[in-house]
């Protein structure tokens, strides 16, 4: 097949945003600025605002509204009726940096070069922030941006940039040894929620949201939870009874074959009996709830703000959490569900249907275009995310068949998986030699506890996403890794 006809199929299989017309906003070219400030058009209708919240390592089996009957996230299960759940969503980047840049951007990790933890940004790249601020918006992020943020790259188009801390001091907590996620504690928090890092979060939040409310605004409100350490606050760290919670099926099941498992569960804990399990996912649970009733007064301020019916709400997380599955926590290169998946929730009034359930294949990248066509602004022809409101509407024609998620630090050494509908595969490679594979049917093995590779029943679909994977890199661009350089994150074009 002809390069030409490769880059064709790839687009067909992984379908982008049709040309923009009279686009607002190019591609950025390095050293030029999308902070033109320009004011925004007068309309009998008011700009649309943006509340986009995040956590930080959140499974989506983790909430009620993904079907958990076992912990309690009434907040946003109340967003979840309000708006469109999309139960199939992934993330691109199974890890903080480089997932977060791909929902700023609306772009594959390996187009803007930030591979992973250790990469750095691309300053020339436009992130929802430059969109929105060329355009009048007041920006702000408030919480865990995991970004540098410099004069070199504008805050990444961010006018306002707060991320408060607090200590993670415990109360009581497990024994280190058996229970580390992360090489974190696990317990009770010494501090009340008000002095809790997600209450300072959700306050600073409200905050913003009280200085801004006359203004058309784009908010970033991102928990640090409930990522390790898992220090939860009272009366939270005391919901979840452990003998209670249902265990993963997979909690015994290890792939001894997977490449860098035994480090990753080294990163857990030894995890000696299953109480330790369970009692690592009541805080987690208490975690989640904890981050859940402060997103609840984020929206409930909002609502008192008279701000709600036009303001689009997103909750996402910027990957999951392997939450006892395999025997692990945290997250890392594995390519397994608990950590690619992610929860998506989007509201929208008088736009989005009230109690939607999209089951397509939906991507962290889809998030950006999402927000740029709700809010009537032209997306920009880099963008490799398309908008979701189609789906919301019924409108799945001509929709993406896989998805695909990376991790590694190139091209060349990277876990990389590609979802379809019913199966994932994922190849394991290091030093541009493929060292692993795995096959799962994720309709008859949710929990991918039988790679089926080997599988001679299975052949044919091994060999249809093996070549979609192959049409998907020959027709995404592939920037060389990003270093944290001299003049911040990211690097000159010459460089």
């Amino acid at each position: 097949m002809t390069l030409k006809r490769t880059l064709l199929a790839g687009l067909l299989l992984f379908p982008m945003v049709g040309k923009t017309q009279a686009a607002e906003f190019q591609p950025r070219l390095a050293g030029q600025a999308a902070r033109g400030g320009q004011a925004l058009e007068k309309s009998a209708k008011p700009p649309l605002n943006v509340l986009f919240i995040m956590s930080d390592q959140h499974n989506a089996r983790a909430l009620g509204c993904y079907g958990n009957a076992e912990i309690k996230t009434p907040n946003l299960d109340a967003m979840a009726a309000h708006g469109a759940v999309f139960t199939r969503a992934l993330c691109q980047t199974a890890q903080c940096v480089p997932s977060r840049y791909s929902i700023w951007t609306g772009r594959y990790a390996r187009s803007t070069g930030t591979y992973a933890n250790g990469c750095g940004q691309n300053a020339a790249e436009n992130t929802v922030a430059d969109l929105f601020h060329a355009r009048g918006y007041v920006c702000g992020t408030i919480g865990k941006h995991h970004m540098e943020m410099t004069p070199q790259n504008h805050n990444h188009g961010f006018d306002v940039v707060e991320d408060p801390r607090s200590p993670w001091d415990y109360s009581k907590s497990l024994p280190y040894e058996q229970a580390h996620p992360g090489r974190a504690k696990v317990g009770e928090a010494a501090v009340p929620n008000e002095k809790h890092n997600a209450g300072v979060i959700a306050q600073k939040t409200i905050e913003f949201l009280r200085e801004h409310k006359a203004k058309p605004f784009v908010v970033w409100c991102s928990f640090h939870g409930p990522h390790s350490p898992i220090c939860v606050s009272k009366p939270w760290s005391a919901w979840y009874d452990p003998a209670k919670l249902t265990l993963p099926p997979s909690w015994k099941h290890k792939d001894a074959q997977l490449p860098g498992m035994d480090g990753f569960l080294k990163k857990s804990g030894t995890y000696e009996t299953e109480l330790l399990y369970r009692q690592t996912l009541a805080y987690y649970y208490g975690y989640v709830s904890q981050i859940d009733h402060n997103i609840g007064l984020v929206l409930q301020e909002l609502e008192q703000l008279g701000l709600a019916k036009n303001t689009i709400v997103v909750y996402t997380a910027d990957h999951g959490e392997m939450m006892a599955e395999h025997g692990a926590w945290t997250k890392g290169g594995t390519g397994y569900e608990p950590t690619v998946r992610v929860p998506m929730i989007v509201r929208l009034p008088g736009v989005i249907p009230a109690g939607t359930r999209v089951n397509e294949l939906a991507c962290s990248i889809d998030l950006l275009p999402t927000l740029l066509e709700a809010a009537g602004l032209s997306i920009p022809a880099n963008i490799q995310g398309r908008s979701l409101l189609a789906l919301t509407q019924g409108k799945t024609n001509e929709w993406r068949k896989y998805a695909v998620s990376e991790l590694g630090g190139s091209v060349d050494s990277q876990t990389v998986t590609l979802t379809s509908q019913t199966h994932k595969y994922v190849r394991f490679k290091k030093g541009g030699t493929v060292e692993y594979e795995q096959l799962f049917d994720l309709v008859k093995d949710p929990w991918e506890m039988q790679n089926l590779l080997a599988s001679p029943a299975c052949t044919g679909v091994r060999e249809e996403l093996k070549q979609a994977l192959a049409q998907w890199e020959a027709a995404t661009p592939a920037a060389a890794p990003l270093r944290v350089g001299k003049k911040g994150r990211g690097r000159d074009e010459a460089e």
